[in-house]
């Protein structure tokens, strides 16, 4: 009897931590079969993640200590946000979760998938006429306005140009369609110049207040309505109440010869548009066309650039888009704006045919701690995948973004910019956009984005987007308080689709944040673009970068002396850069007080580790393989950025801005309250020490006096020792050369490097 009690008491206790354990956690479940008004049960599930979350925020209870919302599979067509606000849609402090249900595939998607039923054959006989003759049976038609589809309209974008959400765009068979462009794949070199165009040095700032800017247009004198206005920013850190808006005062366009006789064949040359680097190789841009003069064969843009129009260089190229007598492969595509009418080369099989519309993030995610997604896959949007600020201990996990117009997760505010190539930047960081943010921290530096702390976004893949990757910034550069956030074990690829140049795989900015194990391919441009201080980038996988650009790396920083403490180590850096010259870890302009430790460069662009005129940067203990030089360094701070270090010139401003010369600078830098008084031109404090060099061309570029050479740097020819160097396996051999010549060198953690995909 004592023994059946004892049986009985013991299964009401397991019974009673069963109940416990259930009340623990609060379900929610979300399908496509779902209704508005039920209650979220796994037998009456609501049918949108934003009624969840209605309803998660609703829950009460002691026993409750996390809230579950599981995503049934499916395709969820998302027309706006879904919004996790604090104090708004979301009033729980309880952590939560958003979750694919037993790993079911699940799409959020940001726009329509079009049925076959919809596409026509062409009726304009206007633009029969202009189609090539051996597509025009092929060719098809939708109608926008059937769809209710607002298709927008290009603007311009590139270096130094505000970011937003795009037009709309294509995607067959699940790929990005493109804009009919001439030609289908590379660009055509930019011939003679006859006039290179307004260039920044022909803008002016024009004083205006803030109740002015409501948009880009009122921003502006009624005197200068007709002139581009390039930005609008505040006349200095301490201004309240009033902006600059920095107007081109020629409007001048660029002028430059053609030869091949294709441009002399579009109909309506005033709305094509062209992509290209135009001046200097890390600067594109993308500006309608005024005019072709078919006879003499010029085309003229109808906006200047940056830096204006040049020739004779190898990236001084463009290629031209937005010309319907150009569709000619299968994904070719152009939209008549006037009459919405959208004519597409479908593929011989198509499968699919998908218009992006949604312009706002897919998920907004701010004021809120412990909250995870997982296992969802975001599509198919004009803007960002997520949008999060003021977050602590967020995860993104195992998500995959694909054909966005802009990034997949961008973390932490931003600036505001409207109308196309009219840009407004609020005096106040603004939420959900990405804007002029590039162009805004180099004008402040200090800025604090509140992007929070312990944010992390892991085992994600990322592709086929419109403006980089991920965006990570947080933490305080004025107090140098770290925000401990991460992006780790991400893989990120082909991200440069519309803006090419300074839209990095990872933007790194603020205090104490990482990356790590990612594997970063197949851009145009940078890798990860860094800003701030203490960050650790290690045990990345970067190749296939930089393709496209000119003095750019694939790891780039530059141009702020108080941003140090960053280390970079561990990474394999391969296969970078195309035609110009590119590096692999770029500290330019002056960028001081980064250690780069334990690094495989191996076919690393045109140097591996480049210092331009910076101080305190360390290299150790790297394998530099078959790349032109290992090292360079040189004193430009001497010579043409000069300006930079001169009394009240840019670095003083920032350096000021931190209060450089007292803690927390002056005690975690030692250095750097001396650095005007060293002689800030001269690079000082360099080290390069235990490294080896493996058939290099020549080690080192450059004034070899302004750095330090250790004894034990090695360089060999041939193979001093690898377990296979003919197939990379870099793995160094008991007894190798490289330890009879440089003792101390600790072999690279090459097992702990690189993306794992996560199953």
């Amino acid at each position: 009897m004592k023994y059946k009690f004892i049986i009985t008491l013991f299964s009401c206790f397991i019974l009673q931590l069963s109940i416990t354990r259930a009340q623990s956690v609060y379900k929610i479940y979300v399908a496509n079969t779902g209704a508005e008004s039920a209650s979220g049960t796994r037998e009456q599930p609501v049918n949108t993640v934003q009624k969840a979350i209605e309803l998660a925020s609703k829950v009460q209870g002691d026993k409750v200590k996390k809230i579950e919302i599981w995503v049934r599979g499916g395709t969820y067509y998302i027309d706006h946000s879904i919004d996790l606000i604090q104090g708004k849609t979301w009033t729980s402090t309880l952590p939560l979760s958003i979750e694919a249900y037993n790993k079911e595939p699940v799409v959020f998607h940001g726009g329509v998938t079009v049925g076959h039923d919809r596409l026509k054959p062409v009726t304009s006989k206007a633009y029969l006429s202009r189609f090539q003759p051996e597509f025009r049976d092929r060719i098809r038609q939708i109608d926008l306005k059937e769809l209710g589809i607002d298709p927008g309209q290009l603007r311009p974008v590139g270096f130094s140009r505000p970011f937003g959400p795009t037009w709309m765009e294509v995607f067959v068979n699940g790929a990005p369609g493109q804009i009919a462009r001439w030609p289908n794949a590379g660009t055509v070199p930019i011939d003679s110049v006859l006039q290179i165009g307004s260039t920044i040095s022909d803008k002016k700032a024009v004083a205006v207040k803030p109740a002015e800017v409501k948009n880009a247009v009122m921003a502006i004198k009624p005197t200068e309505v007709n002139k581009e206005i390039v930005s609008i920013k505040p006349v200095d850190s301490a201004s309240k109440n009033t902006t600059v808006a920095v107007v081109d005062t020629t409007k001048k366009g660029g002028v430059f010869f053609y030869n091949d006789p294709r441009p002399s064949k579009w109909k309506e040359p005033k709305k094509a548009w062209l992509s290209g680097f135009f001046m200097w190789g890390y600067a594109d841009d993308a500006i309608p066309v005024e005019s072709i003069d078919t006879i003499r064969r010029i085309i003229k843009t109808a906006m200047s650039t940056r830096y204006g129009f040049g020739s004779g260089k190898p990236w001084r190229a463009y290629y031209a888009y937005n010309i319907p007598e150009e569709i000619d492969i299968p994904g070719e595509y152009y939209v008549d704006t006037d009459t919405k009418i959208l004519y597409v080369l479908p593929p011989a099989k198509l499968r699919s045919l998908e218009l992006s519309v949604l312009e706002t993030p897919m998920l907004q995610v701010e004021g809120v701690n412990n909250f995870q997604i997982k296992n969802i896959h975001f599509t198919c949007s004009r803007g960002m995948g997520i949008y999060t600020e003021r977050t602590k201990g967020l995860r993104v996990n195992q998500c995959t973004f694909n054909n966005l117009g802009m990034m997949a997760v961008f973390v932490g505010k931003s600036m505001l910019s409207v109308d196309g190539d009219k840009v407004v930047t609020n005096l106040n960081a603004k939420a959900r956009v990405t804007g002029d943010i590039l162009q805004y921290i180099y004008d402040n530096t200090t800025f604090d984005s509140e992007g929070g702390s312990d944010n992390g976004i892991l085992n994600c893949e990322v592709y086929q987007t419109g403006a980089g990757g991920i965006y990570l910034s947080g933490g305080n550069r004025i107090a140098l308080t770290a925000s401990k956030s991460f992006v780790k074990n991400c893989l990120i690829h082909d991200y440069n689709r519309i803006a090419k140049t300074f839209m990095p795989g990872i933007y790194i900015a603020g205090v104490g944040n990482t990356i790590a194990n990612c594997e970063i391919y197949n851009a145009p441009s940078v890798a990860i673009l860094l800003h701030g201080n203490n960050h650790i980038i290690e045990y990345n996988d970067i190749h296939s970068t930089t393709l496209e650009v000119d003095d750019m790396g694939a790891i780039y920083h530059g141009r702020d002396p108080s941003e140090r403490g960053n280390i970079v180590r561990y990474n394999y850096l391969h296969d970078l850069g195309g035609l110009n010259k590119t590096m692999g870890v770029y500290h330019d302009d002056g960028a001081c007080g980064t250690q780069v430790i334990g690094n495989v460069f191996f076919r690393a662009g045109t140097v591996a580790g480049f210092i331009g005129g910076g101080q305190d940067n360390v290299y150790i203990n790297n394998l530099f393989l078959n790349t032109r030089y290992a090292f360079h360094i040189d004193k430009r701070l001497t010579g043409w950025a000069k300006g930079v270090v001169q009394p009240k010139g840019l670095f003083q401003k920032r350096l000021e801005a931190v209060n450089y010369t007292k803690p927390p600078y002056s005690t975690a830098y030692p250095t750097l309250k001396e650095y005007f008084n060293e002689g800030p031109a001269v690079p000082q404090r360099n080290k390069f020490e235990n490294n080896v060099m493996v058939n290099i061309e020549k080690k080192f570029e450059g004034d070899t006096t302004l750095v330090y050479f250790g004894k034990h740097n090695f360089e060999t020819i041939g193979d001093p020792g690898f377990k296979n160097y003919p197939k990379q396996n870099f793995k160094i051999k008991r007894h190798s050369l490289i330890y009879d010549n440089v003792p101390a060198f600790i072999a690279p953690p090459l097992k702990k490097i690189g993306y794992r995909k996560v199953k």
